[in-house]
């Protein structure tokens, strides 16, 4: 294996302290670290300095791009200082200017590529492929890499910035690991392979609640007693409702919203009340009649059987309002009991082998655990741990709930998409002005004071310059 180490494209491997480099890769859109030590001897050798590019190679193959950000100097002897350096990757300069944007109609790829275009210059989209349509989006004075990430769960895909400050957008399950793992393949070091069943996450009783769903048109009827001029409805209408005072049509405004005299009577959409003016009270026993198609609360339980039956009730709840119909809400809570019913799985191993990356999707196929299953790569961390040789701890989590992301897009493909933050932004520019003046006076022009005040200026009667002073209305001078 061999390591190489550049710092502002200057080849910096022979300076630094090679069993001290440290790599994290987090999942997804989490910044990857890089952690290394410089011994600098009295005035010689490498200094490292906070926003140098770094980039760490291995065999020839980038494993880490990014900046400084940090530099920690301690003195080790009167000859020694020791400089601990750690950098993030380019997610970090992606994000130094904050966005103020609104989007309608638009796809999520070109959204993000007016995004890299207008505020992150040097950035590319190459790898964004997502043609799902964006209703309406706005992103409220954020960073770069919040606004993609805001676009990522609103589609149920992954993103992340790859070392060549190009931008991956892909949905969660379909980032492949460059290998598998078996009992045989050699992929992994022996004896750190691990698997672990976990039932603090079981899930096999489901209970969704969803937004609001239209019923059938209904009616809603009351007797007037003559002095009740509010009427209370039982259910709530999305749209304005037709109302009948004894078989004759009355006019129907927004309350609050609508003038007294353009209607005979007023519906509140969130207070869930029919009003009535003083001159337009139904009589006494009148019928009020109110009709409509009500909303009602979407709400579903669903539950595992068989999952029940073995390990008890353990029950989940859920509210999501971008759950618009019963039938999203059943297939959102299967595919939750998929993924949970029988807990998750967790677990990881050690490698010598390369290419694997968080956000990857691995196959383990192991006789000796009795594990045939994909997990989600969730960590790698890299550590040297000679000079010619390093290791990936890798960590691992369930793709179990693959269903649950796969259910997510499917639903949003069908779904109009909004998200609208209606704040105005006050943007105060600061500038500055200066300004030069010079006047010039001959001596020899005469000048006469008659009024006070007085100034200083050249009076006397020979021609001679003799000071004036002004205080109030008096002078001092010693002009005769």
């Amino acid at each position: 294996m061999i390591i190489a180490l550049t710092v502002n494209s200057v080849d910096r491997t022979e300076d630094i302290l090679v069993d001290s480099i440290l790599k994290n890769d987090i999942i997804n859109q989490e910044k990857d670290s890089l952690k290394f030590r410089v011994l600098k001897y009295a005035d010689e050798g490498f200094t490292p300095e906070i926003n140098q590019e770094v980039e760490l190679q291995i065999d020839a193959e980038v494993e880490f791009a990014g900046v400084i950000v940090e530099v920690k100097k301690s003195i080790q002897s009167s000859q020694i200082v020791q400089y601990d350096v750690v950098c993030l990757d380019y997610t970090y300069t992606l994000d130094r200017k904050l966005v103020l944007e609104r989007y309608d109609d638009k796809t999520v790829a070109y959204i993000i590529d007016d995004i890299l275009t207008t505020y992150a210059t040097g950035f590319t989209d190459t790898n964004v492929n997502c043609a799902t349509e964006i209703k309406t989006m706005s992103f409220n004075r954020l960073t770069v890499s919040a606004c993609i990430d805001k676009l990522a769960k609103t589609v149920g895909y992954s993103w992340y910035v790859d070392y060549d400050k190009d931008i991956h957008f892909f949905p969660k399950n379909q980032n492949a690991a460059p290998f598998t793992i078996t009992d045989i393949n050699g992929n992994y070091i022996q004896n750190t392979l691990s698997v672990k069943d976990d039932l603090s996450q079981l899930r096999n009783t489901i209970i969704i609640r969803g937004s609001e769903e239209r019923a059938s048109e209904r009616t809603e009827e009351y007797v007037a007693d003559g002095t009740q001029v509010q009427f209370n409805l039982a259910n709530k209408y999305p749209e304005m409702p037709v109302v009948v005072v004894n078989g004759s049509t009355s006019s129907v405004g927004i309350d609050f919203l609508t003038a007294e005299d353009d209607a005979d009577c007023f519906w509140s959409y969130a207070e869930k009340y029919v009003r009535f003016k003083a001159t337009t009270m139904p009589a006494s026993t009148e019928v009020v009649a109110i009709t409509g198609e009500p909303l009602f609360p979407i709400i579903v339980k669903v539950l595992d059987g068989a999952s029940v039956a073995e390990y008890g009730t353990y029950e989940f709840f859920k509210e999501d309002k971008s759950i618009k119909s019963r039938e999203e809400a059943i297939n959102y809570a299967q595919a939750q009991l998929t993924a949970y019913k029988d807990g998750v799985v967790e677990g990881g191993f050690t490698t010598d082998q390369s290419g694997l990356k968080s956000g990857q999707i691995l196959l383990i196929n192991s006789t000796l655990l009795g594990v045939n299953e994909t997990f989600l790569i969730q960590s790698v961390e890299f550590r040297v741990v000679a000079e010619d040789k390093g290791e990936w701890r890798v960590s691992l989590a369930t793709m179990r709930t693959m269903g649950i992301l796969q259910v997510l897009q499917d639903l949003i493909a069908f779904r109009e998409i909004r998200e609208f933050d209606p704040d105005n932004l006050l943007e105060l520019i600061q500038s500055s002005d200066e300004m030069s003046a010079t006047d010039a006076l001959l001596a020899s022009t005469s000048w006469v004071i008659t009024s006070s005040p007085y100034y200083w200026w050249p009076v006397s009667g020979d021609g001679a310059e003799t000071p004036e002073m002004k205080w109030n209305f008096f002078k001092w001078s010693d002009v005769a």
